[in-house]
């Protein structure tokens, strides 16, 4: 909403000496200096406002002095550039102080949200890879796949070390089951040990007595589901980080895209327009012409 306020002050100065002898007449014709009243106010503004000067309108009997429109304005897509860099940079530049604190501490809060999260899920990965390295044993499983004659298991030897022991299982695996063990260490090893059911017969809780060939869909020691929780704790600790940067993007954006607005608001409360003249005009109760001076502002916002 823009609207503008006219503030006229009318000053009325009686002028002594020289500068009542101008008559009508006098300013009828292009002076050939300067009228007193110009001098004294073109002295008084160098003085006070570092020398701007004034304008003699003999068209309308008066000595004008207009200045432009001081605005102080800022520019909005300098402050979009500051908030999308520093979230409240902007908004700060636009002198909005609580705004700008609001996004700023919006920012540290989601990257402070981002690093306890990751750091959680990274202790917490620690935590069930060392379940599954003290708890789950290629041996034990190899030779499980083995006992109970699945295809291909004629193959496997329990005597060879660990790397050679798996490729030998992946080939039974690749004929009964629907996964094949990863490398270890691997993201997906630790997936799919507790993940499928192929794999139960590896854990120190199963009991390969009892798991058997028929049976291993359906068997499952709450050890694996335990595992699996912890594996699951993690996985939702690092979703959290990723939201965290991800809401650190939409802070960046919200907050450039606020900067921009705040300061164009900025920019219409400040629009101030002032001017000054001096008016030569007749006073009856003085019964001569007289310098009168008339000042404005208009303030837009």
């Amino acid at each position: 909403m823009r609207r503008a306020i006219s503030i006229s002050l009318i000053l009325i100065i009686t002028v002594f000496a020289t500068t009542s002898g101008y008559s009508q007449e006098s300013f009828e014709k292009e002076p050939q200096e300067k009228p007193e009243n110009y001098k004294l106010l073109e002295l008084t503004d160098r003085v006070v406002h570092n020398g701007t000067e004034y304008q003699y309108n003999k068209e309308f009997d008066k000595v004008t002095k207009t200045e432009g429109t001081k605005t102080g304005e800022k520019s909005p897509v300098l402050g979009a550039l500051m908030s999308a860099v520093i979230p409240g940079a902007g908004e700060f530049y636009a002198q909005s102080y609580i705004k700008s604190a609001i996004f700023l501490a919006v920012e540290v809060g989601l990257w402070a949200m981002y690093g306890i999260n990751q750091s959680n899920g990274n202790s917490t990965t620690d935590e069930y890879q060392d379940i599954a390295n003290q708890n789950w044993d290629i041996y034990k499983y190899a030779a499980w796949l083995k006992n109970q004659n699945f295809q291909g298991a004629q193959g496997i030897d329990l005597n060879v070390d660990k790397e050679t022991l798996r490729r030998q299982v992946n080939v039974v695996e690749q004929q009964n089951f629907s996964h094949s063990l990863p490398e270890f260490g691997a993201q997906q090893y630790y997936e799919v040990i507790g993940k499928y059911q192929s794999f139960i017969a590896g854990w120190s809780y199963s009991d390969t007595t009892v798991v058997n060939s028929s049976n291993f869909l359906t068997y499952r020691p709450t050890q694996v589901d335990d595992y699996m929780g912890v594996r699951q704790d993690a996985n939702d600790y690092y979703d959290m980080a990723s939201l965290s940067t991800n809401l650190v993007i939409v802070n960046h954006i919200l907050s450039a895209a606020d900067a921009a607005w705040t300061v164009s608001m900025f920019n219409s409360d400040l629009k101030v327009h002032t001017s000054l003249e001096v008016r030569n005009l007749y006073s009856t109760k003085e019964g001569r012409r007289i310098n009168v001076p008339f000042a404005k502002m208009t303030i837009d916002f």
